[in-house]
């Protein structure tokens, strides 16, 4: 119902399967006076069956009739007793939800004026094709699922499976997160075991261009990459997620429309590395989520409520931070920000949280200095002078402004894949081609993710001094600096952490998609509340 769709090694083995097959075409197919050769795929509909569906195969036979073909991954049954459903008794060569297929795409052909009275299942796993007759109670049984499927339309989401097997081969487990889900909607939810089903991270990578001149095409399924000089490099397009285009950079719109059917994000920032725009995929596919996101954050109370948990996470994250990497800390600047989180809980209004936010931000950013160990500073030259923009004016302002365009970036890409409006926001003020969503959703990440490569960065040296641009009013960092610190943020987003809710591991990117995901459960009335993450 809501359009959402994850790939898996199931699906991509079965898509490619079917892409192939569609490929041979077998002249033996005659399709006596409609085609010469008979279709591989076609899309039907009808309105009095209330379905439409695409048929991977058919097949005119000599008796006049047409087959429905359909091939399946998986291994047919033994066929040694007939399977029950419910009131109707089906042939036992083929599972039950097959042949319900099956039987639907024949429904289809005779509704369209293509007599068929069978259709054949292919089954992969052992290499078996099974006839399955259009029964009666095949029939029956069809009508009755189609008709359930319009009843749970209008139906409220269902709950989750508990304890299925099933959970860990679908696709969707990251969506429909199950034992996550049942844990924060049960009165007893703490004593409910989260199993290891969801993936800790994904294994595609983030392409980042940021060279001037330079081209980004598509020959077959590779990304090429070719220099102004004519040096080209390519990657394998199903390794990527996300391609990061910076400044002066070209990019061919065959590979934009590959990109978008196949749900890989492209981002386009400046020179400097401020993110001006996206592409993606059609995000409003999921409209029952953007419809309740509209009028859920028109109500004042669930605006504040969510900003107050948005707040509250965004400073204790800050205080780790310090806690953990500080030298020479004052800690009455740990107890400030706990007192400051907390205040944050009891805010009346957004303007008062916007205070209490400032003031935490402003003592974190006097005392960031404090965390850092960089060495080969020239004498009389300043690393930090607290938070400055609109330029950066020092090393530490120009990485901190460089990682939160790549933490928005991200953020952006996980709140479109669920479906939400990045713009429409609950907490940051909603101005125009603002993405104020992402900008509320990022907050609780900006310690732990972009301040913490700033960090490492600076400290390790991997990031050093001769590395900027300084000028009287404005800081850059030079290309072969920038491209060391894309390499530090994707090692970040690449790790796994614990997660401090549910105890399994999972990326920093993972954590992002995961909280979109809690998100959006919320505002579908699916989960009681939604608390961003807190690291401890």
């Amino acid at each position: 119902m809501q359009g959402l769709f994850e790939k898996s090694a199931d699906t991509v083995e079965g898509s490619g399967q079917h892409d192939r097959a569609e490929r041979r075409k077998r002249p033996s197919d005659v399709g006596h006076d409609v085609w010469d050769i008979a279709p591989q795929s076609l899309h039907l509909g009808d309105e009095d069956l209330g379905i439409v569906g695409k048929l991977d195969a058919i097949r005119y036979q000599d008796d006049g009739y047409w087959e429905p073909v359909e091939a399946k991954h998986s291994s047919a049954p033994n066929g040694g007793t007939s399977f029950r459903l419910g009131e109707w008794e089906l042939d036992g060569k083929a599972w039950p939800n097959d042949q319900i297929q099956l039987c639907a795409q024949g429904l289809l052909l005779r509704a369209n004026g293509f007599p068929t009275i069978a259709g054949k299942l292919f089954y992969r796993g052992n290499r078996q094709t099974v006839r399955i007759v259009f029964s009666d109670d095949l029939i029956a049984a069809t009508v009755a699922t189609i008709r359930r499927a319009h009843e749970l339309e209008q139906a409220s989401m269902p709950s989750p499976l508990l304890n299925s097997d099933k959970c860990f081969r679908c696709s969707l487990n990251g969506v429909c997160l199950p034992d996550e889900t049942i844990r924060l909607t049960s009165p007893d939810g703490e004593t409910v075991p989260i199993r290891d089903i969801v993936p800790s991270r994904d294994d595609l990578g983030t392409v980042y261009v940021s060279e001037p001149g330079t081209r980004v095409g598509k020959r077959g399924y590779e990304l090429t990459i070719t220099s102004k000089d004519g040096m080209e490099s390519t990657v394998p397009l199903k390794d990527v997620r996300h391609i990061s285009l910076f400044g002066n950079v070209q990019i061919s719109t065959q590979l934009v429309h590959d990109c978008m059917e196949s749900g890989v994000t492209i981002s386009y920032l400046t020179a400097a590395g401020r993110l001006v725009g996206m592409n993606h995929n059609l995000i409003s596919k999921n409209v029952l989520v953007r419809r309740e996101q509209f009028k859920r954050f028109g109500d004042e109370r669930d605006r504040l409520t969510l900003a107050r948990y948005i707040v509250r996470a965004k400073i204790l994250n800050q205080r780790t931070l310090l806690r953990r990497n500080a030298h020479g800390l004052d800690k009455v600047i740990l107890k400030d920000l706990l007192d400051h989180a907390r205040r944050s809980e009891e805010a009346t209004s957004i303007d008062s949280l916007l205070g209490i936010e400032g003031i935490a931000a402003k003592q974190y950013m006097q005392a960031f200095v404090l965390m850092l160990k960089v060495k080969g500073v020239p004498a009389g030259e300043t690393l930090m002078n607290g938070r400055n923009r609109r330029p950066p004016k020092d090393p530490v302002n120009a990485l901190l402004s460089l990682g939160y365009s790549l933490l928005q970036r991200d953020m952006y890409a996980a709140l479109a894949a669920v479906g939400l409006d990045p713009l429409m926001g609950f907490y940051h003020r909603i101005e125009t081609g603002r993405p104020s969503l992402v900008l509320d959703m990022m907050e609780p990440f900006r310690a732990i993710i972009a301040d913490s490569v700033v960090v490492r960065t600076l400290n390790t040296g991997e990031i050093a001094w001769d590395d900027f641009y300084i000028g009287q009013e404005s800081c850059s960092l030079k290309l072969p600096g920038r491209k060391r610190f894309f390499q530090a943020f994707e090692r970040r987003m690449h790790e796994t952490v614990t997660h401090p809710v549910f105890g399994y591991k999972l990326s920093y990117r993972r954590m992002l998609e995961l909280e979109a995901r809690f998100l959006s459960r919320y505002l579908m009335g699916e989960l009681p509340e939604y608390r961003p993450i807190v690291t401890r």
